[in-house]
């Protein structure tokens, strides 16, 4: 076997790689603990996720663009427009063009993807919220320690991180609070 570098780099590789192989791992099974549901509702993950990114921006009285979906599920444009037309196609949402450059298009839910997502969304409260005991602090750590991954991740790829942590900013935390909100009254 070739060598792999000084002792202190392998060592770091094979953190980095318990991290890569348990996130992964993680992130698949909340994923298969929602699929009953969404299965349910004809539904894939994906749909899901922008289904709710709508939600959350239409809460929060905001248009937002596929690319910017995008770039807050990490996934390429080609990749989230065909989740889009497949919405769109079904009736869940609409595409509106920016009267100020028409290469610019918006994206809306329609009445029957509200309705949808208001459905759906409050049915995986308890699958999502049911994380083993958990502070806020720990929740913070986490959070903390995965935003550095994600800066590290984007400029691997020659991205800025910027593009990423604005998506999550603009796209969730107004309409997250807004859910809160809501839920509070």
């Amino acid at each position: 076997m070739g060598e792999l570098g000084n002792s202190e780099d392998v060592r770091r590789y094979i953190k980095a790689q318990q991290f890569y192989f348990l996130a992964e791992q993680c992130l698949n099974l909340i994923k298969k603990s929602l699929i009953p549901l969404l299965k349910k509702y004809k539904l894939n993950h994906s749909q899901y996720l922008i289904l709710v990114v709508l939600r959350y921006a239409q809460m929060a009285k905001r248009r937002v663009m596929a690319t910017e979906i995008a770039y807050l599920l990490g996934l390429e444009k080609h990749s989230v427009s065909a989740v889009v037309d497949s919405l769109h196609r079904r009736g869940y949402l609409r595409r509106f063009p920016s009267s100020k450059d028409r290469r610019v298009v918006y994206l809306r839910l329609t009445k029957e993807g509200t309705k949808l997502i208001e459905t759906v969304q409050p049915q995986t409260v308890t699958t999502i919220a049911d994380f083993p005991e958990s502070s806020e602090g720990e929740f913070d750590e986490v959070i903390g320690f995965l935003r550095r991954v994600q800066t590290f991740a984007a400029r691997q790829n020659n991205q800025g991180p910027e593009m990423f942590q604005n998506a999550y900013s603009t796209l969730l935390l107004e309409g997250e609070q807004k859910l809160l909100d809501s839920n509070e009254n």
